[in-house]
C-alpha cells in the first residue's frame, strides 16, 4: 500500500459491522417484499425490487453517497463547499442549491451509504410506519443466519484480527444489541474485541466515542475507523484528525478522499495484516516491548 508508513502507529481500530465484516446484498430482493408486504402498495413490490438493483448497480439517478429528502421526496448530492444539489427521483436538476448539509435538519435526510438504506429510502417514499421497517428488518436479520440465506464469513480476514496487537480493537455498529450480538455470535467472532458497541447511533454516537478515546490520552492519529458508510463510519473521524478506510463493492457518488479505498474482504484481511507487520517492524526498529508499546499515559 502506498504512503502506509503511519499503520505503524495505530493503536485503535473501529470496525463497522455490517458491509465491513462480511459482504452480503442478496437479503435486498427479501428485505423490500417484506417491507410492502401487506401494505397497499404491495402492488409495486416488483418495481421497486428493480429499483434496488438498479441504485445498487449504479443504474438509477440516486447512488450510494447520496441523501434522500425524506420531506420534499428528492435526491441531494452534497457538493465539496458541504451544500447540496437537489435532483428529483428520475434525475432531473432542481432548484435545491445552496443549502448547507448541516442547515437541514438531520431527520429529514436517509443517507444511502449501504444496501439496508435503499428499504429505508423506500419506507420513506411510501410513509410506511416505522414498526413495518422493524419487521422487515428483523425478519431479514434471522433469515441471513440460517440456510438457505446464510452470508458466508471470512475466515482469514477473522484471524487477521485476532493477530492484531492493539490497545484496543472496536466493533461499533448501529444495529440493535440483540441482532448485533446474534451476528457476532454467528461469526464466532465477539471475543476478538475489546469493546461492543451496538445500537452506537452513528455518526453522532461514532464522535462522541472518539471525543472518549482523546481524552483518555490517544491521538487522532492512532485511531484508525474502517466502515461501508461514510457518513457514519469515517466523517466524524476525519474531521477530528483519526485515519479511515472506506470498503465498499459499489460505485460511491461521494467525492470526499479517505485514507485507504477497499472493494473486497481480502484486501480488508491484507490491510489488517499490513497493520500487524508495519507495528512489528517499527518495534523491531525501536526495540520496545511489543506487550507495552501500545499504553496509553492517562
Amino acid at each position: 500500500m502506498k504512503n502506509s508508513s503511519w499503520l505503524a502507529e495505530i493503536k485503535v481500530i473501529i470496525f463497522d459491522l455490517d458491509g465491513t465484516l462480511y459482504q452480503d446484498d442478496t437479503f435486498m430482493e427479501r428485505y423490500f417484499r417484506y417491507l410492502l408486504e401487506g401494505t397497499e402498495h404491495e402492488a409495486n413490490t416488483e418495481s421497486e425490487v428493480k429499483t434496488g438493483n438498479a441504485i445498487l448497480t449504479g443504474e438509477h439517478p440516486f447512488g450510494f453517497g447520496h441523501f434522500y429528502h425524506s420531506r420534499d421526496h428528492m435526491i441531494l448530492s452534497r457538493l465539496e463547499d458541504g451544500s447540496f444539489k437537489g435532483y428529483t427521483w428520475e434525475g432531473e436538476a432542481t432548484q435545491y442549491l445552496g443549502k448547507k448539509s448541516d442547515s437541514v435538519p438531520a431527520g429529514d435526510l436517509v443517507h444511502l451509504g449501504d444496501p439496508w438504506g435503499i428499504a429505508a429510502v423506500i419506507s420513506q417514499r411510501y410513509n410506511l410506519p416505522d414498526d413495518k421497517l422493524k419487521h422487515a428488518f428483523n425478519r431479514v436479520r434471522r433469515e441471513m443466519l440460517r440456510a438457505p440465506h446464510q452470508f458466508r464469513a471470512h475466515r482469514g480476514l477473522f484471524q487477521a484480527i485476532g493477530e492484531l496487537d492493539l490497545s484496543k480493537r472496536v466493533l461499533m455498529t448501529n444495529t440493535h444489541l440483540e441482532s448485533g450480538i446474534e451476528f457476532l455470535n454467528h461469526m464466532q467472532i465477539h471475543h476478538l474485541f475489546e469493546e461492543v458497541l451496538c445500537g452506537a447511533e452513528k455518526p453522532a454516537g461514532m464522535e462522541n466515542y472518539l471525543s472518549s478515546l482523546l481524552k483518555e490520552g490517544y491521538g487522532a492519529h492512532e485511531i484508525l475507523s474502517i466502515g461501508d458508510n461514510p457518513w457514519n463510519d469515517l466523517y466524524p473521524v476525519k474531521r477530528m484528525g483519526g485515519r479511515t478506510c472506506f470498503i465498499s463493492p459499489y460505485v460511491s457518488h461521494d467525492k470526499e478522499t479517505w485514507d485507504i479505498r477497499l472493494t473486497t474482504l481480502d484486501e480488508l484481511e491484507q490491510l489488517i495484516r499490513a497493520v500487524h507487520d508495519s507495528k512489528l517492524r517499527r518495534r523491531a526498529t525501536d526495540g520496545t516491548n511489543p506487550t507495552e508499546a501500545d499504553q496509553q499515559e492517562v
